[in-house]
């Protein structure tokens, strides 16, 4: 499409939207680096928690509304909905995808057996994860929904399950978020909760992009797919998200953990995995998505 689609009321919403995106950017950074440690004293960690969780569903509905119709919206909010707090239930209560756990008390109140705020996260790191797949498979045009319906949902979710590869480690032994009633090898992670976000993910990306596939085709918002700044703004925000990580795990205290099983793990050993893990798989997929973006043939 041309420049000009700009001049249209639609291209003018789009463009505000993407400058609010990068405020939200900007305050997710500055809370993720200091913001978190300088209000430590004043919230619990409940409301810290809550601040984040705040910030990133409003850049996911800033960044969607952007890209998405308000039906293909709902339909991924719907479907991201159900299908993770139907299978993290199913693991509370008989123990798959995920294994046998339950959250603990400092998670805050329940929707049914899982925390509510996991649900905005849920939604936020899930549309972050299938835009990213997007880039990464050159996806970004709404008329290539039609290709790479089954393969575009495999893609994001070992995008997204890398994202809790990356964190569960420290969220069940450090932060105590949740246990797991027969620990794994992962530093008490079982392997059985990688293989079921896997699962999980594809499941909900395979039924949105088998959606979007059936959406007709919309020439006036074909030209979303080439803005890089748009798509540029995701993929920091995954990135960010996994340098957060990483100044967390450098800012770590080092003390003695004891798991359910017996073992026992020093947190430095936890924090400094988690960050060559972060290293390796989030960071890596950060820079490779970039590297795409910016070498697809300009338009």
């Amino acid at each position: 499409m041309a420049v000009h689609s700009f001049k249209t009321s639609d291209g003018l919403i789009f463009t505000r939207l993407l400058s609010v995106g990068w405020v939200l950017l900007i305050l997710y950074a500055c809370w993720s680096f200091g913001g978190q440690q300088q209000f430590s004293g004043l919230l619990s960690p409940f409301s810290r928690n809550l601040v984040e969780q705040a910030l990133l569903s409003a850049f996911f509905l800033v960044s969607a509304i952007g890209y998405f119709k308000k039906n293909e919206l709902l339909a991924f909010a719907i479907i991201c909905f159900v299908i993770s707090n139907l299978f993290e239930n199913t693991s509370v209560l008989i123990g798959f995808p995920f294994g046998s756990f339950h959250h603990s008390e400092v998670t805050g109140p329940r929707l049914f057996n899982i925390p509510w705020l996991a649900t905005p996260t849920y939604m936020a790191m899930g549309y972050v994860s299938w835009m990213v797949a997007q880039v990464i498979l050159g996806r970004q045009k709404r008329s290539s929904w039609s290709k790479d319906i089954f393969t575009a949902p495999l893609v994001a979710a070992f995008v997204f399950s890398s994202w809790d590869f990356c964190n569960d480690a420290v969220f069940h032994t450090v932060n105590k978020a949740f246990f797991y009633h027969h620990p794994g090898p992962w530093f008490g992670v079982p392997v059985s909760n990688f293989l079921g976000w896997l699962f999980t993910t594809y499941i909900f990306y395979g039924i949105f992009s088998i959606y979007l596939s059936r959406q007709k085709a919309d020439v006036e918002l074909e030209y979303r797919g080439i803005i890089k700044p748009y798509w540029l703004q995701i993929i920091l925000l995954y990135a960010l998200n996994a340098c957060a990580g990483i100044y967390r795990n450098l800012l770590g205290k080092s003390f003695e953990i004891k798991l359910e099983n017996g073992d026992v793990w020093q947190s430095q050993i936890i924090y400094s995995n988690m960050t060559l893990t972060t290293l390796f798989t989030m960071i890596f997929i950060s820079l490779l998505a970039i590297t795409i973006l910016y070498k697809q043939q300009k338009q």
